[in-house]
C-alpha cells in the first residue's frame, strides 16, 4: 500500500510541486519545473512517462543535490508501480544516498526513508522495512513533523500486521492516528490509506462487520480523490471484496473484486506482482463461494507468474496480497 510520493505517502511534496506548476515565475529553474511535472505524472497513476522524463533529466545533470534526491524517489516509486522492483531499489539508494547529509533537507531524507522501507514491505523483507520506517520516525519527530509521523506509523503498523504482530501493529495504528489528529497535511490517500488500515485491523481482531465499514469508508475517498480509473481505487475494491467475503456477503464481494480487477486490468501489466496478488485474492474468493476448479486455475497461473516475475528481481523476495495494503 505505498509514504511520501506514492498512494498515501506523497501529501507533503505537494505543496513543492503544486508551488511549482501553478507558479512558473517562482521556479528557480526549469528543471525543477520538468521534476514537480514527472512527479504529477506519477502520482496520477503514469510511471511509464515518469520514468521517461527522469531519466532525462537526470541525464542532463542540471539538478542539485537535494532536487537529485527527490528524483531518484520519485522515479523509485515509478519503478515500484511497474513491478520492477530490482531498479526500484536502485534508485531508492541513489535517492537516500544524495539526502542523506544534507541537514537542511533532513524531511526529505525520511521521507526517501520511508518509501525504501515500503519498498523491503512489498517483497517480505520485514526486519529492513522496519529498521528504515523507525528511522524515518525518529527524523520526522526531531522535526515535530505530524504528517510524517503519521506515515511512518502507518508503515509500521502494516509490517507488523503482515507479520501477524497484531498487539504491536495495534500499538503503531493508534499512534498514526494519533498524529494524523495533530496535522494539517493529510490529504484523502492519507486518510483512505488509514482507514484501510483499521479494515486490516478488524480483519485480524474477526470483525468482519467493522472491517467492510473501514474499507468502504477507504474506497470511498479514493474514488473521490482520483475517480474509478486509478491503480489505487482498484487496489481498494480487492480490498473490500476480501473484507465482504469474510463478512458473508459473497455476491457484493465478488462484484467489487471484479470491479477492481477491471480497473487493474486497465492501470497495470498483467505479469506486475500487484496485479497477480489480487488475483490471487480474487481466487481465495471465488474459493470461499464454492467456485473452485476457477480458483484453482487463477491461483495456479497467478503463482506461477509470481514466482517467474520475481525469481530475477530478487532473492528470498515473497509477494502477497497482504503486501500492498
Amino acid at each position: 500500500m505505498r509514504n511520501f510520493y506514492g498512494c498515501s505517502r506523497k501529501a507533503m511534496f505537494t505543496a513543492f510541486c503544486y508551488l511549482f506548476l501553478a507558479c512558473p515565475l517562482l521556479a528557480q529553474t526549469t528543471a525543477e519545473q520538468r521534476l514537480a511535472r514527472a512527479y504529477g505524472l506519477e502520482r496520477e497513476g503514469d510511471p511509464k512517462q515518469t520514468i521517461v522524463e527522469l531519466k532525462a533529466l537526470l541525464a542532463e545533470k542540471i539538478l542539485d543535490a537535494p532536487s537529485m534526491g527527490k528524483a531518484w524517489n520519485i522515479l523509485g516509486l515509478a519503478y515500484e508501480d511497474l513491478g520492477n522492483y530490482t531498479d526500484a531499489q536502485r534508485s531508492y539508494e541513489r535517492s537516500t544516498h544524495s539526502l542523506e547529509n544534507l541537514p537542511d533537507h533532513i524531511q526529505d531524507y525520511a521521507m526517501a526513508l520511508g518509501d525504501f522501507g515500503d519498498l523491503y514491505g512489498v517483497t517480505g523483507q520485514y526486519e529492513p522495512a522496519a529498521r528504515l520506517a523507525n528511522k524515518a520516525f525518529r527524523l520526522y519527530e526531531t522535526m515535530n513533523d505530524h504528517a510524517g509521523m503519521t506515515r511512518a506509523s502507518r508503515s509500521l503498523a502494516g509490517t507488523a500486521f503482515t507479520r501477524r504482530k497484531i498487539r504491536d501493529g495495534r500499538k503503531y495504528l493508534e499512534r498514526a492516528l494519533k498524529e494524523a489528529q495533530l496535522s494539517s497535511n493529510l490529504d484523502g490517500d492519507d486518510r483512505a490509506a488509514l482507514a484501510s488500515m483499521q479494515g486490516w485491523l478488524a480483519q485480524l481482531e474477526g470483525n468482519p462487520g467493522m472491517s467492510v465499514l473501514h474499507y468502504q469508508q477507504s474506497l470511498d475517498l479514493l474514488i473521490k480523490r482520483h475517480g474509478e480509473e486509478h491503480l489505487s481505487t482498484g487496489w481498494a475494491y480487492m480490498l473490500l471484496g476480501e473484507a465482504q467475503v469474510d463478512a458473508g456477503q459473497p455476491t457484493a464481494a465478488l462484484a467489487a473484486m471484479n470491479r477492481g480487477r477491471a480497473i487493474l486490468g486497465h492501470t497495470l501489466d498483467s505479469h506486475n506482482p500487484k496485479y497477480l496478488a489480487a488475483e490471487l485474492a480474487y481466487s481465495r474468493a471465488l474459493d470461499a463461494t464454492g467456485a473452485h476448479l476457477e480458483a484453482a486455475r487463477i491461483r495456479t497461473d497467478a503463482e506461477r507468474e509470481m514466482k517467474d516475475g520475481l525469481r530475477p528481481q530478487c532473492n528470498n523476495c515473497t509477494i502477497s496480497a497482504t503486501a500492498f495494503r
